[in-house]
């Protein structure tokens, strides 16, 4: 009788383990699941706030030429003579903004008649549009440098009948206010929509949407299609989940996440959940949605490996639960203890695992903020060069309609310099975030150093630096892009260069161009106060410096090259003080097909 007590207390034991190990087992599920979606809704939420500052930028360049265009006519009135005597202006404005999904640039009368438009268009040209909405708004409402964006239409005339559009309009006023006529872009959205919504991709299925908040319009609806219907009519009935997000969004224009459902990318008469985040796009006086989403089935395969091992994990435990209820008394002590060490084994390797699930995350989020960091420097590039080319276009009619000679002629002169150098460091920021491939040829690694330490050579003397150049004897041709590498090598001379600037009194700079094994490798030496070991970790990040006036992206491309094909650069502090950074190249050149 004793004996069946301690079998039916075994057994009850065993259930009540069971019970708490598959309870446990979905709890840590639930809550992995849980962390994961949230951190990849917040890249989600991140990517749409990128894209719509990008689209936010776009539009403040629209406004800024738009008010440059109502500037030639305040003096005078706006006519087709004085259209004619502004046509060279008008069309460079045009062509500056050639890289913007801009259809034409078209100038109206008091009256309401085009006058202008580039490029030219016979169909327009001399029509009447004083019953258009903008027109409208221009005469009884605008004030100067205010811009009214018309919602989304179809253009019914003209050369571009048929496409997707929208008109982003500016006043013309005298001095004293009064209204003198209208400047627009036609802005082409099917190229806007491909450019900046329908390229927003994570993932394999995630992509963005856009909708109008003031009109309740779908602009690039969930699909990736370019529509036009309201909300009620696109997806209150058959979307209801949808529909609340998109009408909650609207009212209260902020960020947010969540989730809906929609029509499956791979199977579009099957029903799948979606994680979203979305961001409102503030474009002058109206507001849009920005959402970027992704099937919640593509982000738990990210999970799958954990999920396994968690799955195989709850099996055995399980299983050996099971076992356990059988053994007999007599051998439960033992039994126990078994259990034990296999339960340990078997949390250890469940921490393990959730460890390098963690790792694994954390790669995928540093990899996509390099991609949004990409996508930022493009940004960057973009809001920059439009002003940039619009300010020298300016100092460009300036200096041919003064003609200045003597000091204001160098000042002109000076300030072209400038925006070439700032031109420069924007293709700098392209290079970084537009890698290229490199094209390879045998180089001569030495004559490469030899050419650098040549172009530096005033500097170098300037700077009170000694340089040596070391060539290793019979050092073969190595394949490899010389433009690309002659860069590296350039940077890493000029990194030297500056961090002895305020060493001490031996300023010495060695170069080494030798073979080590299967690699060619060059090694910068130099005599500075080397680098602090809190930056060192971090010293081809992009505008990592350690100097007090602001880093630069020269280290961050440098490595991007060298990675490009297929080698490294490894940055140390020499045993007697001074950095030395050290490339490594295949000597046999790049593998096929390599590209970082």
């Amino acid at each position: 009788m004793k004996r069946w007590g301690v079998a039916l207390a075994s057994v009850l034991l065993a259930a009540a383990l069971l019970v708490w190990v598959t309870r446990t087992a979905d709890r840590i599920r639930d809550e992995a699941l849980e962390r994961f979606f949230e951190q990849y809704n917040h890249q989600q939420l991140l990517l749409a706030r990128q894209a719509g500052r990008t689209i936010e930028g776009i539009f403040a360049t629209f406004r800024r030429n738009l008010s440059l265009v109502a500037s030639l006519f305040e003096q005078g009135q706006v006519t087709a003579d004085e259209a004619r005597r502004f046509s060279n202006s008008l069309r460079r404005i045009y062509e500056t903004l050639s890289d913007l999904p801009i259809i034409d640039l078209v100038v109206f009368d008091r009256e309401g008649t085009v006058v202008a438009i580039v490029p030219e268009d016979a169909y327009t040209l001399g029509r009447n549009y004083s019953w258009r909405g903008y027109f409208r708004w221009a005469r009884d409402r605008g004030r100067p440098g205010q811009v009214y964006v018309t919602p989304f239409m179809t253009m019914k005339g003209g050369q571009h009948r048929g496409d997707k559009a929208l008109i982003v309009a500016e006043g013309i006023y005298g001095p004293g206010g009064e209204f003198k006529g209208v400047v627009t872009f036609t802005v082409n959205f099917d190229r806007l929509a491909q450019d900046h919504i329908l390229s927003v991709r994570i993932g394999k299925e995630g992509y963005a949407w856009l909708v109008d908040a003031d009109e309740r319009s779908v602009l690039v609806d969930p699909a990736g299609k370019i529509g036009g219907q309201s909300f009620e009519q696109a997806f209150h009935d058959r979307w209801p989940v949808l529909y609340r997000l998109l009408d909650r969004a609207a009212r209260e224009r902020r960020p947010g996440v969540g989730w809906y459902e929609f029509e499956d990318p791979s199977d579009p008469e099957k029903t799948v959940r979606k994680l979203v985040g979305y961001t409102p796009v503030r474009v002058q006086q109206r507001v849009w949605i920005l959402g970027v989403c992704t099937p919640v089935r593509e982000v738990e395969a990210v999970m799958g490996t954990f999920l396994k091992e968690q799955g195989r994990f709850t099996a055995a435990a399980i299983g050996a639960i099971l076992l356990g209820s059988l053994v007999v008394a007599s051998a439960l002590t033992a039994w126990n203890r078994a259990l034990s060490r296999r339960v340990e084994a078997r949390t250890r390797d469940l921490n393990r695992a959730r460890s390098e699930l963690e790792a694994a995350f954390d790669e995928i989020v540093a990899a996509k903020r390099m991609a949004a960091a990409g996508n930022l420097a493009l940004g960057v590039v973009h809001e920059i060069r439009n002003p940039l080319s619009s300010i020298r276009m300016n100092i460009q009619m300036l200096r041919e309609t003064v003609r200045p000679d003597g000091d204001a002629e160098e000042n002109f002169a000076i300030i072209e310099e400038e925006i070439q150098r700032l031109n420069g460091l924007l293709q700098g920021i392209l290079s970084f975030a537009r890698p290229q491939h490199p094209t390879v040829v045998p180089v001569d690694l030495g004559g490469v150093v030899r050419g650098v330490t040549a172009l530096c050579e005033e500097r170098l003397r300037h700077a009170g630096i000694d340089v040596a150049v070391v060539v290793d004897d019979g050092m073969p041709p190595v394949p490899c892009d010389p433009d690309q590498v002659r860069q590296v090598v350039l940077n890493l001379v000029l990194n030297a260069t500056e961090a002895m600037e305020p060493a001490g009194p031996v300023r010495r700079l060695r170069i080494e161009v030798g073979r080590d094994g299967p690699w060619a490798v060059v090694r910068v030496a130099d005599t500075g106060p080397g680098i602090p070991p809190e930056v060192l970790e971090n010293l081809f990040d992009p505008f990592v410096t350690t100097k007090a006036g602001g880093g630069g992206l020269g280290l961050a491309v440098s490595q991007r090259i060298v990675l490009r094909h297929g080698g490294r650069i490894q940055a140390e502090n020499g045993p007697n003080g001074g950095a030395v950074l050290t490339v490594y190249l295949p000597v046999d050149g790049p593998p096929a097909g390599e590209e970082a």
